[in-house]
């Protein structure tokens, strides 16, 4: 079979491309640097340098291709703050569906996540959903799977600079908040062993690895169904502080704490770092989804009967390593 694969070599894509040329498939990736030619090739694919906001070099790369696998790239929520991340997702996605539509693919497999179902209430994961809602354009011959994956794990990687007691824990919010949930003698510490959220706590998330979304990918692609449907796909079904005691366990710090801070802490430390107030409450939103349980409600009603091979335990060995190399 022929199948393009977009997202270049990231975390998700590299997997797929491994998996896919394995099997014998000619795989094409898609890439706007051309110094991942090399790499690209030596996996054994074939590179397709260019952006996907080029339409006409979307519908070049897509034409003679059996099946599709589309991606958002992430956003520059950090150091762009004049960022329109539903603007620039329409103007993607409808791409994608033109590409596709003058291609003729008739098997597409699109990167979605937890929440995609909602036109609100889920934070800046809304642009899934419009991204879902612009996929459905496309001929209704063309069979459509959106993976919905759940946290990624690796998203934990933003939270240690904190457990180390840096970033947000040196600002006058972190320290007081540190003071408040460890005393005086956990201040002289050094601030560490705590990760803040407006999220945490009892909190039961669904988390899962890049490996274990690749591995669904690369089923629904090679699946002999037709129509259009939803998967989700996770590895783990933890609450924050079983999280946190796994990396806390893993990187010498069995008291690591996962802490709720509230709704405008958190707006206000984004925007600290940089990110635009709207985005910052787009995010603030999005994590106070998670702890009231609404982004994951249609999950756990429609959850994998089976969870991916990769558990948070897995993923905080590889914590430590990252952890105690910096």
């Amino acid at each position: 079979m022929k199948i393009v694969v977009t997202g270049s070599l990231g975390n998700i894509s590299k997997p797929l491309v491994i998996r896919l040329v394995k099997q014998g498939h000619e795989v094409t990736v898609i890439s706007s640097s051309a110094s991942r030619k090399a790499a690209i090739e030596e996996l054994g694919a074939k590179a397709a340098i260019g952006k996907i906001e080029d339409e006409g070099f979307l519908t070049r790369t897509f034409e003679g291709q059996d099946a599709a696998y589309c991606m958002i790239p992430p956003f520059n929520f950090f150091g762009d703050k004049n960022l329109d991340y539903r603007k620039k997702t329409l103007a993607i996605c409808s791409n994608y569906v033109e590409a596709i539509r003058k291609a003729g693919i008739k098997k597409v497999v699109h990167l979605s996540s937890v929440g995609a179902e909602k036109p609100a209430g889920n934070g800046v994961l809304v642009f899934h959903y419009l991204a879902e809602s612009t996929f459905k354009k496309l001929p209704s011959d063309v069979n459509l799977i959106h993976i919905r994956p759940a946290s990624f794990d690796y998203n934990l990687y933003a939270f240690m600079e904190m457990i180390r007691g840096e970033g947000f824990l040196k600002g006058i919010i972190g320290k007081l908040l540190y003071l408040q949930h460890y005393g005086i003698k956990g201040l002289i510490r050094g601030y560490s062993g705590i990760i803040l959220s407006n999220y945490g706590g009892n909190d039961k998330i669904a988390w899962v690895s890049p490996h274990d979304i690749a591995s669904a990918i690369t089923e629904e692609i090679n699946a002999p169904q037709t129509g259009r449907k939803v998967r989700y796909v996770a590895g783990d079904e933890l609450t924050c502080q079983e999280i946190a005691t796994a990396l806390g366990n893993a990187i010498g710090k069995p008291y690591l704490k996962w802490v709720l801070i509230s709704d405008k802490q958190m707006t206000d430390a984004f925007t600290k770092l940089g990110v635009s107030e709207t985005n910052a409450k787009a995010f603030t939103e999005m994590n106070a989804a998670m702890h009231n349980g609404s982004l994951f409600k249609d999950y756990f009603k429609n959850r994998p009967a089976v969870l991916g091979a990769t558990k948070i335990n897995d993923f905080a060995k590889e914590f430590a390593i990252k952890y105690n190399q910096q």
